[in-house]
Formats: C-alpha cells, structure tokens, sequence
C-alpha cells in the first residue's frame, strides 16, 4: 500500500496569493507615503580651480549632477518599492528569491546614505509568511531580517518613514546597540506570533483531517455491517421463496398423480435447481461467518411495523402509525421494516417524548415510509449530517434500488424511505391492517 503524504512547506495552490497579497497591500501604501530622500545633505561645490569640494559625510554619488537632479532617487525609490513588493508576492514559493529581492535595495545605502524602512518591513513580512510554510525555509529572511535592523542600529542612517527621515539611535549619528537590542526583541515577538498562527492552524488541520477520517472509517464501517446483514436477510427472504418452489416441485407429481413422465422429470429438475440454490446460499452464509446452528425465525415484513409502535408504545413512546402495509414484497417489506426501526430509535435518543408519526404507503410501483418528529434544536433547513444508523439505511435501501432523504423541514425531522416495486402480487402472509393495528 502507498501512502501520500503532502509536505508541509508546500501551501496549497488556491491560498498561496492570499496572505502574501493581504500583506503587499499595506506594504504599497506605505512606501508610497514615505519618500526616499536625504535631508540637509551639501551636495559637492565646485571650487574656482576646477576641483569639487565634497562635505564629510556625503554619499559619494550625491556629487554629480543626474542624483543631484534627482533622478537617481526617483530610480532607487521606484526600482527598490517594486522589487519589495513582488518579493512578498512571491515568497511563500520562492523563499529565496524573495529574500534577495527584498535585501538588494539595502546595497544602495552607501551611495544614497539613506533608505526606506519598507523594505525591512517587507523582510519582516516575507519572515513571517515563509514560517507558515516551513522552519528552515524561514532562516534566510529571518537572518536578512536581523541583519538589516542592526545595520540600521549600527551605522544610525536615516531611515524614510511616512512621517520623514528617521534615526535608529541618537541623533549625533552615534551606533545604538540599545536600538538593536529592541529590533531584535520586537522580530523575535512578530516571528513568534506568526509561528503561533502556524502550529494553531496545523492544529486544526490535523483536527479537520481526523473528523474526515473518522467519518470515513464510520461510513466505511456502516456500509460493510449493513451490506453483511443485507446479505443475510436477503438469503433468509429468498431462501423461504426457493424453498417453496422445491417443495411444490418435489410434491407436484403426488398431488398430480397423472403427470406424464417428462413432467415428472421436469418437476425434479427444478427442485434439484432449487435444493443447490439453497446450498449456495448457506455458502454464502459460511462466508459471512454466520453461524448454522443460528436461529431462524421469518423475516419481518412491512406489516409487522405495527408490532414494533406497539412496542415502542409500549416503553413510553408517543407514536402514530397510519398506512397501508398489504401487497408491499417481501425484500421491500423487510427494509421499510428495519428503517422504521432506526427511526423510531433515533427518534427516542434525539427527541425523547416527542410525538412520531409514521405513514406507510404503496402507490403505483413504489412503497414508501415516511416518518416524521420534532426536534428541540431545529437549526436550518437542510440535510442532516447521517450517523451509522442512516448510513447503513441508506446502503440497505439503495441496494434495492431506493432512495432515502433525511431532512430537516422546520421544527421537525423528517426520513422518507422510497423502494421500486414490482408488479402488485399479494404476499402469502396473514392479511393485516397497519393503521386498523394503530
């Protein structure tokens, strides 16, 4: 058996864009509002001789005249805010080419002496949704991340922000290890929360996944019960049919003592058809690990509902029961019979005292059961998730070719169980009135 198992930095195709593009989106807004300037920066003055005069602390390029016109800023800004946001776009696919689209724009602080805090902001981001996906896919941006906080601490450039340049430290330009300090801690509480976000949501996937399992393995187990017992209570209806028709077979010729030889041998025929049948039959039992020495009592028709709203009536339970059950098959009979059972037992465990009404009925070619109760928390209408009792219902109904519907009308739980029937033949049963018995 091969088993599949996803790998768990691997977000699912529909939801990759999602958290990446609610993240781009601010990300816009901000770098939009904070522009990329150096502020009181002497740009190089140039001296009678011919020579220029370049100020202490002035970014080298910050001396010819395309920055000075500023052109060169507008590129940076432009070039750098794009790159940022496309690399959160794409880092839950690409941790590592987000990373380097997000950390190239801070080569160019020593030839702007400045840049815009966005884009650590945008390493920060790209951090946290990398650890939704994996942990050792987070260690790059992370380490990109810390990097770029303590260069901002260390070398105290002003950083663009909304409300303008800004230092990290004091402002004589000194290095603020403090300012660091803070950085780090403030990355390890968003990592920290972003990673808490993670295990909760892995937690509830795996509970989501256990719930679906589990539901399978009922349904499964459901259907393989129910098709075990149909197979036996089928064998037990037709087998009494197959019995009958050896019997008369075999008795024919002393009933009819003037049958002719072919006849006879025909007659014989068909109840040695019929005894291997039978035998087959009680194979298939061996199968099902049924035991032979098992008691076998007929098989409960349609009209013996009565017998179980006698019953149940009998323990407390409010119960109605109108109808017709004459003329409905055997096999049909049968499964109208164990499905008014389940009913009438959800109907004690989900609404104990509840008034439950059930209606038999044979119209043209099919036989129908109908069973009604209210229910104290009717929620919205709908189906009804099935429990094993309906999942087994359903198998047994379906493999006569019904349909089962079970439904929430109202304040009310409704089940209509639907069986194909064929041609109307009186079953050879005691005839019995269901709702005269109500």
């Amino acid at each position: 058996m091969t088993t599949t198992v996803a790998a768990t930095h691997a977000p699912r195709p529909a939801r990759a864009w999602v958290a990446p593009t609610a993240g781009a989106a601010p990300l816009v807004l901000f770098l939009l509002a904070s522009p990329l300037q150096v502020e009181d920066a002497p740009l190089a003055v140039e001296q009678p001789d011919g020579t220029w005069d370049i100020p202490a602390g002035t970014p080298y390029l910050l001396n010819t005249s395309w920055p000075e016109s500023g052109y060169f800023l507008w590129f940076v800004a432009w070039a750098a805010g794009l790159s940022c946001v496309t690399a959160v776009l794409v880092c839950r696919r690409r941790p590592v080419l987000a990373t380097l689209l997000a950390a190239w724009p801070f080569v160019t602080i020593p030839l702007l002496g400045t840049f815009a805090w966005g884009w650590w902001l945008a390493l920060l981001m790209i951090t946290c949704l990398v650890v939704q996906d994996s942990w050792r896919r987070a260690v790059l941006p992370l380490v990109a991340t810390l990097a770029g906080a303590w260069l901002y601490a260390l070398t105290n450039v002003p950083a663009a922000l909304p409300i303008g340049p800004v230092n990290a430290g004091s402002s004589d330009g000194a290095p603020s290890p403090a300012a660091g300090a803070i950085y780090t801690v403030a990355v390890a509480l968003v990592v920290g929360v972003a990673a808490v976000v993670r295990v909760v949501r892995a937690s509830s996937r795996r509970s989501r996944a256990a719930a679906a399992t589990e539901r399978h393995a009922l349904e499964v187990e459901s259907v393989a019960v129910e098709r075990a017992r149909l197979a036996r209570d089928l064998h037990d209806v037709v087998a009494h049919h197959v019995s009958l028709v050896a019997v008369r077979a075999e008795s024919a010729p002393y009933t009819y003592p003037d049958l002719g030889d072919d006849a006879r041998r025909v007659l014989a025929d068909i109840a040695g058809d019929a005894r291997q049948a039978l035998g087959e039959l009680r194979q298939v039992l061996a199968v099902l690990q049924r035991t032979d020495g098992g008691a076998r009592a007929p098989q409960p028709t349609a009209c013996d509902i009565a017998g179980l709203v006698e019953q149940a009536r009998a323990a407390g339970q409010d119960v109605t029961l109108t109808g017709d059950c004459e003329d409905v098959p055997a096999a049909q009979g049968y499964v109208l019979y164990r499905a008014a059972q389940e009913a009438l037992t959800n109907a004690r465990r989900h609404a104990p005292g509840a008034p439950t009404t059930i209606t038999l009925a044979l119209v043209s070619d099919v036989a129908g059961l109908r069973v009604t109760n209210p229910v104290d928390d009717p929620g919205g209408p709908g189906d009804v998730v099935p429990g094993g009792g309906l999942i087994g219902m359903r198998e047994r109904v379906e493999a006569l070719g019904g349909v089962v519907t079970a439904e929430r009308e109202g304040s009310a739980f409704v089940l209509v169980v639907s069986l194909p029937v064929g041609p109307r033949e009186p079953v050879p049963a005691v005839r019995r009135d269901a709702a005269g018995v109500a």
